[in-house]
Order: structure tokens, then C-alpha cells, then sequence
């Protein structure tokens, strides 16, 4: 996903066809078009997805002035991309189901315009970059007040940038999930969904996975398979399961156990000494630790250290007055491997009933659920 998504990001996306009704022929989808500035003696190539990464499947000749005519073999919705001489490249999805694909090349890479006719999913693609630009732009605006308000240390200015950036993720995600949601099944939702964070939005992921699947030929896509077997794995890691078992020792050496707590509100907190943003965070961590721990409130800090001393070091330094337990196993921890945990800081919010609440809580985000829980 990370190969589409990274090319996406510089390019025009043409996803094609996921839903028509009439078939090419046999030999495969008619793509033809024109590139501006042809390179004599230059290849085009064309490359397919699969999971092993990009697969050269034909070389495409193109005329001297510029005009190229090709087929494309397809036998299930698949996404391919076509490398004009090293300078422009374009994205493609066909399903086998297209009459004729025209694609216009104009300018060079990146600064080139491209037009593709055919296809309503190239304007889901590009309603949705369009999209994640205004949001990246606004997200930037908002940066740069952050960068002015520590600058002159306007706290209140700090608070009010916080909450509207915070109003501003709620309001685009939801835009998009009602878009992505509109253009189900289609290969252009696998682009859109690297927007929302699957833990945040398990429910929205699981439904559109299902979605997907009611288009038999759309799921043996590997893309998809990878969506349907990422909604799988995260099931049950999902808000409202049952939250996995911890057993680890104490730097005593004492076992301690999430379910031992049970019955109390607990943030299981992954960290480590060697983590400076887990550093950071700790002295946050420890006010609203101070603030509700009166309250039914416990925290688990779960550290993915390799070395005992500077794990004993850190919770000294940092003051963290809270119950802590590592087997010293770097990301390795069966705790982390369990919760799926590939980067820290980290947390799980759980219930008295052991059932996850919430993930990721940090700074404001923590201290308003918290707030809300207790008022």
C-alpha cells in the first residue's frame, strides 16, 4: 500500500472502471492517448502491482508525434503503472471492463498535466486528493500559528490552535468517510483510507471491507485482500473488545497482570527511556495521573526497553509514580507483538469491564476523555 500511496502523493491517480457493465475483448483493455515531448529511442514501460512490488509486463512503443496505442491484459481489477522515460508516470486501474481508456500527457513530470477519458474513477481520485490537499493546507496554517504562539508562549493561543485542530480532523474525517463510503467498492477507497487511522475507525473500515467483498472480482485484488486480512487482524484490537491479557514482571520482578486490575479505568501506557517523544509526554502523563488517580484511575506502563537500568533510570527521573512492567524485548515485547505496537509513545484506554475505550490518547486528547469520564 505504502508504494501506491507514496506515488500518489506526486502523480495523477487514474483508478478505471471498477463498475461498468460491458467487456473488452479478450486481448485486453484499449488504452491509447499522447505524450507531450517524446524521447526517440526511449521506452515506455508498463508495470503491474503485485505483492512482491512493480512488475514490468510490456514495453510501449509511441509514436513520433507522441501517440501511443496499447492493450493492457486483465483478468481482475489490478492496478498497473505506466513509466513515460523516467520523467512521468501514471497510475492505472482496470478491471477488464473499460471500452477504450484516452490518456493525455502534457508537460513533464511533476509539473505535467495529465486528463484521462473513460473513467468515472478518476474523478473519485481526484475529489479525493483534492480534498486531502484543503486539509493539508489548513493543517499547515494551523502549524505555522503553533510555531508564532510558542514563539511569544501565548498558551491561550496554544489551547484555542488545539481545539480547532482537533474540530478540524473531526470534520474531515468524517467528510471523507461519507465520500469513501458513497464510492464503495471502488479501488479508489484504498487510496482515501490511508487518511483514517484503522483504530480510530475499525467499525468504518470493517463495513467498508464487507462492501468490498460483494464485488467478487474487486476482492482478488491483493490490495483489497490486504484491506479485508488488516480488518481481521485489528478485530480484536477494536473499541468495545475485550482487552488482551499483559503478564509481565515489575522491575522487582513481581508479575503484574492487566486483568489484576479490573475494575479500574487504566491507560496502558507503551514507552521507553531511548523514546524522546515518550519523554516528552511523561510529565503530561504524570499531572493527569496526580489529577485522577483518586478516582478509580490506574496506569500501566508497558516499556519496550532492552536494558533494565535505563528503564529503572527513566521512571526514577521522570517521577512516574505509576505501576510498571517490560520483559527488557525492545518491540519484540509479547505485550507490544499482542497490541500491535510499531511506533511509541502509545496507549489503550481501558474500562472497569477490561473492555478497550480508546486508543492513542496523548495530551489534550487524554485529558478531555479523561475528563469526561470523571468530569
Amino acid at each position: 500500500m505504502k508504494l501506491i500511496r507514496n506515488t500518489i502523493s506526486v502523480l495523477v491517480i487514474a483508478l478505471l472502471g471498477v463498475s461498468c457493465t460491458e467487456s473488452s475483448n479478450d486481448k485486453g483493455v484499449q488504452v491509447t492517448g499522447k505524450v507531450e515531448n517524446p524521447i526517440d529511442g526511449e521506452l515506455v514501460v508498463l508495470n503491474e502491482f503485485t505483492p512482491e512490488g512493480l512488475k514490468p509486463i510490456d514495453t510501449i512503443d509511441v509514436e513520433k508525434s507522441g501517440e501511443f496505442r496499447f492493450k493492457v491484459p486483465v483478468e481482475y481489477p489490478s492496478f498497473f503503472r505506466l513509466n513515460f522515460y523516467n520523467r512521468q508516470q501514471l497510475n492505472l486501474v482496470l478491471d477488464g471492463k473499460e471500452k477504450e481508456v484516452e490518456i493525455m500527457l502534457e508537460g513533464d513530470n511533476p509539473q505535467g498535466e495529465v486528463s484521462i477519458a473513460g473513467s468515472r474513477h478518476t474523478n473519485y481520485v481526484k475529489q479525493l486528493e483534492g480534498m486531502m490537499r484543503d486539509q493539508q493546507s489548513d493543517i499547515q496554517d494551523l502549524q505555522q500559528q503553533a510555531m508564532e504562539a510558542r514563539t511569544n508562549s501565548d498558551q491561550a493561543a496554544m489551547e484555542r490552535i488545539t481545539e480547532e485542530y482537533y474540530d478540524l480532523m473531526t470534520v474531515a474525517q468524517s467528510d471523507m468517510k461519507e465520500y469513501l463510503w458513497s464510492i464503495t467498492p471502488s479501488l479508489a477507497v484504498i487510496y482515501g483510507l490511508e487518511s483514517l487511522p484503522i483504530d480510530e475507525h475499525y467499525t468504518f473500515y470493517d463495513s467498508i471491507a464487507q462492501k468490498m467483498q460483494t464485488d467478487s472480482a474487486l476482492a482478488q485484488n491483493f490490495f483489497v485482500e490486504d484491506l479485508i486480512g488488516k480488518v481481521q487482524g485489528a478485530k480484536k484490537l477494536a473499541i468495545g473488545a475485550d482487552a488482551p491479557e499483559i503478564s509481565l514482571p515489575n522491575p522487582d520482578g513481581e508479575v503484574i497482570t492487566l486483568s489484576s486490575l479490573k475494575g479500574k479505568y487504566v491507560l496502558i501506557d507503551f514507552w521507553a527511556a531511548w523514546c524522546k517523544p515518550c519523554r516528552a509526554e511523561n510529565p503530561n502523563v504524570v499531572r493527569v495521573y496526580n489529577e485522577y488517580a483518586g478516582e478509580n484511575f490506574e496506569i500501566l506502563g508497558v516499556s519496550l526497553d532492552r536494558n533494565k537500568k535505563d528503564w529503572v533510570k527513566a521512571i526514577e527521573q521522570d517521577g512516574l509514580p505509576w505501576k510498571h512492567v517490560s520483559d527488557l524485548q525492545y518491540f519484540n515485547s509479547e505485550a507490544a507483538q499482542t497490541y500491535q505496537i510499531s511506533a511509541i509513545p502509545a496507549t489503550y484506554l481501558i474500562g472497569p469491564d477490561g473492555k478497550i475505550l480508546a486508543k492513542g490518547l496523548r495530551g489534550p486528547s487524554l485529558e478531555a476523555k479523561l475528563k469526561e469520564i470523571f468530569g
